[in-house]
């Protein structure tokens, strides 16, 4: 029996205590070339879980607010992410290995659980990848004004929700106009070629998954998405799925990889 300590992930709770929202816990990686960090925002943690959960690796959850991230990590002795064009000194997922050591950003982590923890493999050199990467800020951008606002409103805790508004809105402005002015049919109709090109990039070797059979790291990355999408509500996750039926199978067949979100 191993006496190997769980790693252990910290996460964003949610104000419903419903499970983790953040779709870079759920995925893991934030760096796609968005400007001001909007997909750091939206991306969070998903993928760092999916990744936990389908490598099959014990873990516990450690919750961390959104305004207490910086100071959690600071004090942990953390050191800062790299100064980029679209980093932010701390972010979640941070892990915390079973020797001590600490990994912060989805695609660190992703690349640290692969080399210590190989099968099963998450295939990170896979050109479908960069593909899905390449795609995913052209699903954003459109819908910033629903996604946005939908996060404060729906998932933030009481806690961590003035951070969330403040910081956004310097950002953003207004979430509230934003929401107005951006969070209509047109707004769908402009994702719509971007649903497709996920849809077709999975439906190329015949799916579920983008490599056919196979789940790897891209599909944790749009999964990550369609979670995060259910969990806002207000039919964000139906329509998506509606518009293009292949991501509700891609979801559908990723849902064992969720299930633990504790």
């Amino acid at each position: 029996m191993s006496l190997e300590k769980p790693i252990i992930l910290f996460d964003l709770p949610s104000k419903d205590q419903g499970g983790p929202w953040s779709p870079n816990t759920w995925k893991s990686t934030n760096t796609f070339p968005l400007p001001e960090n909007l997909l750091t925002v939206l991306l969070p943690c998903c993928l760092a879980r999916l990744l936990l959960n389908y490598k099959g690796i014990p873990y516990t959850t450690q919750w961390i607010e959104l305004n207490q991230i910086a100071p959690h990590s600071k004090s942990l002795g953390i050191p800062a992410n790299p100064p980029s064009l679209n980093s932010i000194p701390y972010t979640v997922p941070t892990i915390r290995l079973p020797d001590g050591s600490y990994v912060m950003d989805s695609k660190n982590i992703a690349a640290i659980l692969e080399e210590k923890y190989p099968d099963p493999p998450l295939h990170l050199d896979s050109p479908q990848l960069a593909k899905a990467e390449e795609i995913l800020p052209q699903l954003f951008m459109p819908l910033r004004g629903i996604l946005l606002p939908g996060i404060g409103r729906n998932l933030m805790t009481e806690e961590s929700l003035p951070y969330f508004s403040e910081s956004r809105s310097k950002k953003y402005g207004s979430l509230e106009q934003m929401e107005k002015e951006l969070s209509g049919e047109k707004q769908w109709e402009e994702a719509k070629s971007a649903m497709r090109e996920i849809a077709a990039l999975i439906e190329e070797n015949g799916g579920p998954f983008v490599l056919g059979p196979e789940v790897s790291y891209a599909d944790f990355n749009l999964v990550g998405v369609l979670s995060l999408f259910k969990r806002l509500g207000n039919g964000v996750f139906e329509k998506t799925v509606e518009m293009e039926p292949t991501l509700r199978t891609l979801y559908e067949a990723s849902k064992k990889w969720l299930e633990k979100d504790d």
